[in-house]
């Protein structure tokens, strides 16, 4: 068991799906992104993509790669991907963030 403090992300692998904590451990668990999804705090908690929901605080940087596009630094790192924000959920992850 794992306490939601400690979480940084959630990221689907190769159909698994684990638990990224702030500490760098990561864990897999047996449940959809989907179904996390819907228990999670959604004040802190974001779908960013089909791939990760991510935690507030783990986002340790932001930037456009394009006008309608928002790459996402992560902590801890994420070895060689970028995390984009889908195009369709720019205004709400904004509002998400200002929040």
């Amino acid at each position: 068991s794992v306490d939601v403090i400690e979480i940084a992300y959630f990221h689907s692998e190769d159909k698994v799906i684990f638990i990224k904590l702030k500490n760098g451990k990561k864990l897999p668990i047996d449940n959809t992104l989907k179904k996390t999804e819907t228990v999670l705090n959604p004040s802190e908690f974001y779908r960013i993509n089909r791939k990760y929901i991510v935690h507030i605080s783990a986002i340790s940087k932001m930037y456009s790669s394009s006008k309608s596009r928002i790459i996402l630094c992560l902590k801890p790192k994420i070895d060689d991907e970028q995390i984009a924000i889908e195009i369709e959920k720019l205004g709400e992850f904004k509002q998400w963030l200002s929040n």
